[in-house]
């Protein structure tokens, strides 16, 4: 069910993006029960913050503190989630399986003038044990 998905961010931005895992015989929006996305950095992968949506999509989200420490260039990401392997969740049982995988490119502004918010610490995410 993977499906190979490229992004771009902007360091010191703030990026969102939903995510709808879809079955890719009928297309139909498979809802998750449980879900994580995971970017690598050098040899260490990091959780990227996540919330499962009411209409069951993957909502991905980092805040401008959590993307300050990213350097520029690009990096591994995949998501893995668990779903039904049933459209009608029926007595089927649940699989975990990766969704998708790809890359995000970080690029930095060059002409953004420094506003006093940048001088916090910066927040890097969890890392993967």
């Amino acid at each position: 069910m993977s499906q190979t998905i490229n992004y771009s961010l902007q360091r010191e931005a703030v990026w969102e993006r939903l995510i709808l895992i879809k079955d890719r015989r009928t297309r139909r929006v498979r809802k998750p029960t449980k879900a994580a996305a995971c970017i690598k950095v050098g040899l260490t992968s990091y959780y990227l913050p996540s919330a499962i949506t009411t209409e069951g999509g993957l909502l991905l989200f980092l805040n401008p503190q959590q993307t300050k420490w990213l350097a520029d260039g690009e990096y591994a990401w995949d998501g893995v989630a668990t779903v039904s392997r049933s459209q009608s969740f029926t007595s089927q049982p649940d699989y975990e399986d990766v969704v998708f995988k790809g890359t995000i490119t970080v690029s930095t502004y060059a002409n953004i003038t420094p506003l006093a918010v940048d001088t916090l610490p910066a927040t890097p995410l969890q890392a993967v044990v």
